[in-house]
């Protein structure tokens, strides 16, 4: 296939990014009080998924969670940059080095508090040939409607793309709509290796 033929779709959380659920819990825990610090777990998940998909905006999150962990909204801010603080460094590479040869996307379940941080700090700017993310969409992983979408937008042959997520339920229902080569990540080594070979033209067993 000629240059930039094929698109490589990444997720970005577990992929690029280290997650880490337990310094976030960190940056909101109270030392003034007796009882156990409320943590991340414990807030409805209604207040996330809103924030993901777009519905609500960042001061109003931010507010929401300073008000049940009982802190200020610095530390809500440190709490979710802690979450995404690492990246994998070789593989973060490793897909800049793709990006040369071939389109590069990311199609993530992200917010606006997290994306910047990684964007800023951890991938850099102009990073993706184009970033399709859950709350510019308005829809999120693994709602079919989304894959749908990203395929339209690509005018890309199903075959011709390559995705890659580290859950299987996103990897399952990209396969429903046709993608036809889908990557379930578990290890950033193993994956670059197989999206290697990829890249030159083998095909998936």
């Amino acid at each position: 296939m000629k240059k930039r033929e094929k698109i490589f779709i990444f997720d970005i959380g577990g992929v690029f990014v280290k997650l880490d659920p337990a310094s976030r819990d960190r940056a909101v825990s109270r030392q003034d009080i007796a009882s156990p610090s409320l943590r991340y777990g414990d807030v409805p998940e209604a207040i996330f998924r809103d924030f993901r998909l777009g519905r609500s905006a960042e001061p109003d999150y931010v507010e929401a969670l300073a008000k049940v962990f009982g802190v200020p909204s610095e530390s809500v801010y440190a709490a979710e940059h802690a979450y995404v603080a690492q990246g994998f460094e070789e593989f973060i590479g490793f897909v800049r080095k793709l990006r040369q040869d071939h389109r590069v996307v990311c199609l993530s379940n992200n917010q606006p508090i997290h994306w910047r941080y990684i964007s800023d700090n951890l991938l850099g700017s102009g990073y993706f040939d184009r970033e399709y993310l859950s709350q510019e969409m308005g829809l999120e992983k693994p709602d079919r409607m989304i894959f749908q979408a990203v395929s339209e937008a690509e005018g890309c042959s199903e075959k011709d793309v390559f995705f890659i997520d580290d859950i299987e339920e996103n990897v399952l229902a990209a396969r429903e709509i046709g993608w036809q080569h889908c990557i379930v990540h578990r290890d950033p080594a193993e994956t670059a290796e197989l999206l290697t070979a990829l890249a030159a033209g083998h095909t998936l067993n």
